[in-house]
């Protein structure tokens, strides 16, 4: 009977793994593939709606090209991987204010995610990914051109009015 015993412990231990890795418990045995695993949690929120953001301001050490306004996938890689430190410096700021968003959830989350964003994007670029935007492109920093005037309007047309005060032929008056 021991050995059915024994089997039933190791059917039980091997049941509390599962578990445990179904839950995503501290208990569960890791595998080697978790890095892969958030880097492909990141390919899929960067192919996203909300993946490609806009360069909202310039870091201070950037002395490159303008990329303000541009999505990221418009920057070249180094820009992208300054950016993605200075979110990463913003986030620690974050935690170490305990600042929080309206919600009350850490704003710290929201630079790490626009970090990340940013890092993805520049492996991306790197890489040369076809399913990536087009070749980046600074930002004009000249004045608009002035456009010509627009032609004057075409002669407006008079038709005569009926006695509603309409100019359709119509028999209802309103």
């Amino acid at each position: 009977m021991s050995t059915t015993e024994d089997r039933l412990d190791r059917i039980e231990r091997k049941l509390d793994a599962v578990l445990a890795a179904l839950k995503g418990g501290a208990s569960a045995p890791r595998s080697n593939g978790s890095a892969n695993t958030a880097q492909n949690d990141i390919d899929v929120d960067i192919d996203g709606p909300r993946g490609d953001p806009e360069v909202r301001f310039m870091p201070k050490r950037w002395t490159g090209t303008d990329y303000k306004g541009q999505k990221f996938s418009a920057c070249e890689p180094a820009f992208l991987d300054m950016l993605a430190d200075t979110f990463e410096w913003f986030a620690q700021r974050d935690d170490e204010s305990n600042a929080v968003d309206k919600n009350g959830a850490p704003k710290s989350k929201w630079g790490r995610l626009d970090a990340a964003r940013a890092r993805a994007w520049s492996a991306r670029l790197r890489e040369g990914d076809p399913s990536s935007a087009p070749a980046p492109r600074a930002r004009n920093n000249a004045p608009p051109a002035r456009r010509a005037p627009a032609a004057a309007p075409p002669e407006p047309t008079y038709q005569p009015l009926n006695e509603y005060g309409s100019s359709q032929d119509d028999d209802i008056p309103f």
